[in-house]
């Protein structure tokens, strides 16, 4: 009986040791949350492109798709329904549509595991900048990342929506409003508590208002400097 309750004691301590290398060996990361209208994608393109310079190689990537493709592929579902997940579906009908398409019955919990696994391990790799897709959430508490919240004021980023996609003001607000809410809700979807607000996840938070792309970028940065990212 000792023999067997040392042998599981030991089995446990080394599984802890090999989930610290790991952890250990996390990153680094650099994740963007936005609201609508921020220009996220913009700024993590030129982020990737500075990186890669100060390095001298393409090490670094911006990834936001991928994610998409792969869980996907994973769950043998279409990146139109997996992108239907992110575009927060009520929770029945959401299992209802999946199960319609899927041999697997696939449904809501299974696909939200699949996308933190995938998440999480393009990020324990390293070198990524990643817009979105809760990444600050699923990626709590894990060292080596930078967690940065792009903002602005409301009609400063109507005005950048309606200028990047020639929409009227009405449809940017539409838009902006349905976006936010939804991304809003993905945050606390991926959280194990339901806290009253989300600050805590962010290293900082940027107004955009006052900052253009590349001014961001500098400080996203020194940010990650500061933070002894591995950059």
């Amino acid at each position: 009986m000792e023999n067997v309750l040392f042998k599981y004691f030991e089995q446990r301590h080394k599984e802890a040791k090999e989930n610290m290398m790991k952890e250990n060996n996390f990153g680094p990361v650099i994740t963007i949350s936005r609201q609508a209208g921020c220009e996220a994608t913009k700024i993590a393109r030129i982020l990737t492109d500075r990186l890669n310079a100060h390095t001298g190689d393409e090490r670094w990537s911006f990834i936001d798709k991928e994610i998409l493709e792969k869980s996907a592929k994973e769950l043998r579902l279409s990146k139109h329904k997996i992108e239907s997940f992110y575009q927060g579906n009520e929770t029945s009908k959401f299992i209802d549509m999946f199960i319609s398409f899927s041999k697997d019955h696939v449904n809501d919990l299974k696909i939200k595991n699949t996308v933190k696994e995938i998440l999480t391990s393009f990020c324990q790799q390293g070198n990524i900048v990643l817009v979105g897709r809760a990444g600050a959430a699923i990626l709590q508490g894990k060292p080596n990342v930078l967690n940065i919240r792009l903002t602005a004021p409301f009609y400063w980023r109507i005005e950048t929506i309606m200028k990047n996609r020639q929409w009227s003001m009405e449809k940017a607000e539409e838009w902006a409003i349905d976006t936010d809410d939804m991304r809003h809700k993905l945050f606390y979807y991926f959280l194990e508590k339901q806290p009253r607000n989300l600050d805590y996840l962010f290293d900082a938070t940027l107004n955009r208002q006052y900052f253009n792309a590349h001014n961001t970028v500098d400080l996203i940065l020194e940010m990650a400097r500061k933070k002894n990212l591995n950059i």
